[in-house]
């Protein structure tokens, strides 16, 4: 079992065919290209790489031209749902292995001595997120069955409030019982979510709350309203490093 480990982290891209831009305005096809080239230029290349939800921009139409650049990376590579995911058509790019009975995107990657659990909290064409019943037992039977390896969830929606006027009302609606549950368990190390396009983490009860930023257009947390928002328009990968009990995380910015 590998000890070592590097997770590239790539979320938010939003990704409209090489015609189109997001907003009429963000070209996140280019973006997706550049962002695969500045992975491939890493000094050193991750393991593997965790899509963090919202792949595309609603057209289910994206899909195949996303994953046909997803082969430049020449690593393992796991989708999540986002808000924005097609979920049936999303299925088709996806291994079998990682759907679950009631057709979540809920697995595991067990290869490491790191665990890492990766959860579907989206609701279909709904904005903000949930972690069913079902998703919840399942949560527990992987934390129980790996009580001796330290965990790493991923997740699209944020489980708690960062502060933001514009995401807190859209965050996983039942993220305190998550909590409540994952506290039990002294093995999770981190939590890390998309979906905010922002940077944000924080501590509770020894676990860090982390946002992966978006790998196309960022917005301002402290923002008041919904109202004449300025978006940075820097992307950025997320790189977790996990070295014999240590985890260590590095924001790269995406090379233009």
């Amino acid at each position: 079992m590998q000890k070592n480990l590097l997770i590239g982290q790539i979320s938010d891209t939003h990704f409209v065919n090489k015609n189109e831009k997001l907003f009429d305005k963000y070209d996140t096809y280019t973006r997706f290209v550049k962002t695969i080239k500045t992975c491939n230029e890493l000094e050193k290349i991750p393991d593997l790489y965790i899509i963090s939800g919202d792949l595309i921009h609603d057209n289910q139409i994206f899909y195949t031209d996303f994953f046909d650049l997803c082969k430049d990376l020449k690593k393992p590579v796991y989708p999540m749902m986002g808000n924005h995911d097609k979920r049936n058509e999303l299925k088709k790019y996806v291994k079998s292995d990682l759907i679950d009975q009631y057709g979540n995107l809920n697995y595991t990657i067990s290869d490491y001595s790191l665990e890492i659990i990766c959860l579907d909290t989206a609701i279909d064409d709904e904005i903000e997120g949930t972690i069913p019943k079902t998703s919840m037992l399942w949560i527990e039977e992987k934390l129980i069955k790996n009580s001796n390896k330290p965990v790493i969830i991923f997740m699209h929606h944020p489980p708690i409030s960062i502060g933001s006027v514009l995401f807190d009302h859209i965050k996983c609606n039942n993220g305190n019982e998550f909590i409540q549950l994952i506290s039990k368990y002294k093995n999770v190390k981190e939590v890390i979510f998309g979906h905010v396009h922002c940077f944000f983490d924080k501590i509770i009860d020894g676990i860090k709350f982390s946002s992966c930023p978006s790998a196309s257009i960022q917005y301002p947390i402290d923002a008041k309203s919904d109202k004449n928002i300025k978006l940075d328009t820097n992307g950025y990968i997320k790189l977790i490093k996990y070295n014999e009990s240590n985890i260590s995380i590095e924001h790269i910015e995406i090379k233009n």
